[in-house]
């Protein structure tokens, strides 16, 4: 009896479309749940072999104000949607500059992160590690007539008035003048912007164009611990003995020093005027 029935016509079909529909809704669900698992993994950045884009980040935690190194980077891959904006895509030309805020690992490099150490008002950028900025009154008349620029090395010659030991102060034309390098070999960071837009203008009158030369400049070098305590010894020993500080130009690539007048040693004890000049005392 069974062998001999039939089903209704079109009854067959029926389990076939529904098995259909539940299969294409399946395929559209897996779908969905791969592409948004894709997208997931591309905000996080992969390593250098991965799809994606390169982009310049931190390797390890960098420090606000710190010069970068090669060591300091990586280049990584992230996907185009997660590229932010002024990234950096190579370490090409990024070496060397400072940053402007701290740097987590992992963290995209940005143009807005660094400063370059050529352009970058800060003079701390300018500076190599161990080295210090300092300043000084420099008279322009007798430093290499105005013509030392920020990037020149100089010499730092002190120059004072000496009075004999033992010489009578009521004798007249006792006193003398003494000099001597205390310090070389050392960059220029700046010059005063304003004194040199000054002399720009400066008056064809000899009498006071002399006033202004002689008119002192303030002068920034880039200098290791002690020989800034020699220049700030000095600037304040010339100022209190009649004196003044003076630079010597350097040509390129001179860097021998002249051994007839040796440096405070680094490990000495705080500079004193007349040890430095090489004297006993001011005979005062």
């Amino acid at each position: 009896m069974i062998k001999g029935m039939t089903l209704p016509k079109g009854s067959n079909r029926l389990p076939l479309i529904l098995g259909l529909v539940l299969g294409l809704v399946a395929f559209v669900l897996v779908l969905v749940v791969l592409t948004g698992a894709e997208d997931k993994g591309g905000s996080t950045i992969q390593s250098g072999g991965g799809e994606g884009v390169p982009v310049v980040v931190a390797a390890s935690d960098i420090a606000a104000n710190t010069r970068i190194s090669a060591e300091m980077l990586v280049v990584k891959n992230v996907s185009q949607g997660d590229l932010l904006s002024g990234a950096f895509t190579t370490t090409e030309g990024l070496v060397g500059q400072v940053t402007r805020e701290a740097l987590v690992p992992g963290e995209q490099v940005l143009s807005t992160s660094v400063q370059s150490s050529t352009t970058s008002n800060s003079v701390a950028g300018l500076l190599d590690s161990g080295q210090r900025a300092v300043s000084v009154g420099i008279s322009s008349l007798i430093g290499a007539g105005g013509n030392i620029r920020p990037g020149d090395f100089v010499d730092v010659i002190l120059i004072v008035e000496v009075k004999p030991e033992n010489a009578d102060p009521n004798a007249g034309g006792t006193s003398d003048q003494y000099s001597a390098t205390i310090v070389q070999n050392v960059e220029v960071l700046a010059i005063d912007t304003e004194r040199a837009a000054a002399s720009a203008n400066a008056s064809t009158d000899p009498d006071q164009a002399k006033d202004e030369n002689a008119a002192a400049s303030t002068v920034t070098f880039a200098v290791t611990t002690s020989q800034g305590e020699v220049l700030a010894m000095a600037d304040v020993c010339g100022q209190n003995h009649g004196g003044r500080l003076a630079l010597a130009l350097r040509g390129p690539g001179e860097t021998n020093k002249i051994f007839n007048r040796p440096e405070w040693p680094a490990d000495g004890p705080p500079p004193v005027c007349s040890a430095v000049l090489g004297i006993a005392s001011f005979g005062e």
